[in-house]
């Protein structure tokens, strides 16, 4: 199957996603993709979180609510992991201490709640979904 490629984020946010944040934060006040306390993170969080149910809803549209939060809780993790996995991008991570695992779910969760962070910024909401609608396939 297809991967679809990922939506292009400037330079900046390129430093922020694929910089771990316990390593040395690169902090420019004038970018909008600033990553200190971790904040593209948590935007990422809530719209790949909208962004999916979104999908989920379009692709189930028969589903009664409890069931889509059901498929949406059980389904969102994996996801991003294969997401993460198919573009390989634990491997540009740098600044990672000895101590964090690359390879956990959790890590995964982390770069894709970012990266989806900083499309919604650099691109808006409607990129940020037609890309995870089409991820939802692979």
């Amino acid at each position: 199957m297809l991967i679809p490629p990922a939506p292009e984020i400037p330079s900046d946010a390129y430093l922020e996603v694929f910089v771990h944040p316990s390593g040395v934060p690169y902090v420019d006040p004038t970018s909008r993709f600033s990553n200190v306390n971790r904040r593209l993170e948590e935007l990422g969080r809530k719209m790949v979180d909208l962004a999916y149910m979104d999908v989920m809803f379009t692709q189930w549209p028969r589903s009664l609510a409890n069931e889509l939060s059901t498929l949406v809780t059980v389904t969102e993790n994996g996801f991003m992991e294969r997401a993460v996995t198919t573009y390989q991008w634990k491997s540009l991570i740098r600044g990672a201490p000895p101590g964090i695992d690359k390879e956990s779910t959790e890590e995964s969760i982390r770069i894709f709640r970012t990266y989806a962070g900083a499309v919604h910024v650099a691109h808006g909401y409607d990129v940020l979904r037609d890309w995870i609608k089409a991820l939802a396939t692979i």
